[in-house]
């Protein structure tokens, strides 16, 4: 895979090109970022209002 390869994509009325590597990059930091978010979140729920006790 060439990681060089450059891509180009649109958003909105913009053109915008990036190499591959660096989509890809960013792709992995906002899917880590996500699930992250995801655990904190519920970490905290958890914590905030207590597990399941009837």
């Amino acid at each position: 895979m060439d990681l060089k390869k450059i891509v180009k994509f649109k958003i909105g009325s913009e053109d915008w090109e990036m190499p591959l590597g660096v989509l890809l990059l960013l792709g992995g930091i906002a899917l880590v970022l996500m699930i992250a978010g995801a655990y904190l979140g519920f970490a905290f729920g958890e914590r905030q209002f207590g597990g399941s006790n009837p």
